[in-house]
């Protein structure tokens, strides 16, 4: 046979067999394993270091909303506290995964001594946003580390004329019924919650401000008087975190009531219902949690037991608390029971990750991990919480996919902010 003739029939076959691409090469199929990859902030990066085609799946937009939709929650990548006048950023993640400190952290008065020390409070983290209140200037610094977003927010001249401790929370204002997935929410629009006792009648009272409109909405106000925002000390900022259970707010209150303070931002109602009436409930051991089921939880650490409640409602609209989980911590945290230690504290949550920081301590002995509270799995970290409130960070940052943002560059875009004239002095 000629080489014509050869020739002529290998071209027949290769039309009648035509050569299919591989897996690997088809964008939907590779985009479907990559899907799946952990969302660490490392993952899509080295993935799109494999090739072009891997490298315009991973950056595409559409991906990388489908990638958030698909993973739910972010992971934890850190945490925030305030040190040495400083807004500080502490990462948990091992290499490649790890965020440098330098990135996140802040210094609210940008590279200048404006704020003092002692007149800015950390108030907590939620989705991607961090929250600081400048006591005596007064306003909020609303913080987005990924992007390095820093806004000022006045508080009401009215609200700080007549309560004597107060606290707060920020939110993204895109709602979960809105098939939004938070943890990777900028530029969405956010919104302020403050929350303050009146010096005379005892009762709360709440405003909400909205960055779509740049106001602070009516004031809401509880019906009877609600103690123990701030553990009995007028003048002074609740330090611990609300926690976001659906579309309400929740503050636990130390005092004689000892009960929950709650803000539905649906309704706008702000009341004071009864939280579990077990012993041993106290500031630096207990959480209020989101259960797996959607439903509100409180989380109590009693070493070695680790406990959760779980609010139910009754069809009459009456509410109770029942025990939902009792664990013991030696089975999630793998320390030897022959260890003696003193106390357990939970020290931070988020409820975008769902899950906490503990601690664990006894004679010179310190342990901490990180539980995530619906697989009760953990991880030590090679931390030491000495405080009772710590600001879980958690996000779905992928390297190279926002602007690079140098440490000086980070910390210099905070807004020029000057400070009001107080009148009398």
């Amino acid at each position: 046979m000629s080489h014509q003739a050869g020739g002529d029939e290998m071209a027949l076959r290769r039309r009648r067999h035509p050569r299919t691409a591989a897996p690997l090469d088809n964008e939907d199929l590779l985009g479907e394993i990559l899907l799946r990859v952990p969302p660490m902030p490392s993952s899509l990066l080295r993935a799109a270091l494999v090739s072009k085609l891997w490298e315009g799946v991973a950056a595409a937009p559409a991906f990388r909303r489908r990638f958030v939709a698909h993973h739910r929650r972010p992971p934890v990548l850190g945490f925030f506290e305030k040190g040495d006048g400083e807004l500080v950023f502490t990462p948990i993640l091992d290499r490649p995964d790890r965020i440098p400190r330098a990135r996140f952290s802040l210094r609210p008065g940008g590279d200048g001594d404006d704020f003092p020390f002692n007149s800015w409070v950390l108030l907590g983290c939620r989705h991607g946003w961090v929250l600081m209140v400048i006591r005596f200037w007064p306003m909020f610094l609303v913080f987005h580390p990924v992007s390095g977003d820093c806004r000022s927010v006045d508080i009401p001249s009215d609200f700080l004329q007549c309560v004597h401790d107060f606290s707060g929370g920020v939110l993204c204002a895109v709602g979960d019924d809105q098939g939004h997935v938070h943890g990777d929410c900028h530029p969405c629009p956010f919104k302020v919650v403050l929350v303050g006792t009146r010096e005379k009648q005892d009762l709360t009272v709440a405003w909400v401000y909205s960055s779509e409109t740049g106001m602070w909405g009516d004031q809401v106000s509880t019906t009877q008087p609600c103690a123990g925002l701030v553990y009995n000390l007028p003048g002074m900022v609740n330090r611990l975190p609300c926690t976001l259970v659906g579309n309400v707010l929740y503050w636990l209150l130390h005092g004689s009531d000892n009960g929950i303070l709650e803000f539905d931002l649906d309704s706008q109602r702000l009341a004071v219902t009864e939280r579990p009436s077990s012993a041993g409930i106290n500031r630096g051991n207990s959480r209020i949690i989101r259960l797996e089921d959607g439903s509100v939880g409180l989380a109590v650490f009693l070493y070695p037991s680790f406990n959760m409640w779980k609010r139910k409602v009754s069809s009459q609209g009456v509410a109770s608390w029942v025990r939902h989980k009792i664990i013991d911590i030696h089975k999630i945290i793998g320390l030897p029971r022959r260890i003696k230690t003193g106390k357990g504290a939970i020290v931070g949550y988020s409820e975008d990750a769902n899950a906490v920081f503990i601690s664990v301590s006894g004679y010179l002995q310190y342990y901490a991990f990180i539980v995530q509270l619906e697989a009760m799995q953990s991880r030590k970290l090679n931390q030491i919480f000495f405080e009772k409130s710590y600001h879980l960070f958690a996000h779905f940052y992928t390297a190279g996919t926002v602007p690079a943002i140098e440490p000086t560059q980070q910390q210099s875009t905070v807004p020029a902010i000057e400070p009001p004239q107080l009148q009398g002095t």
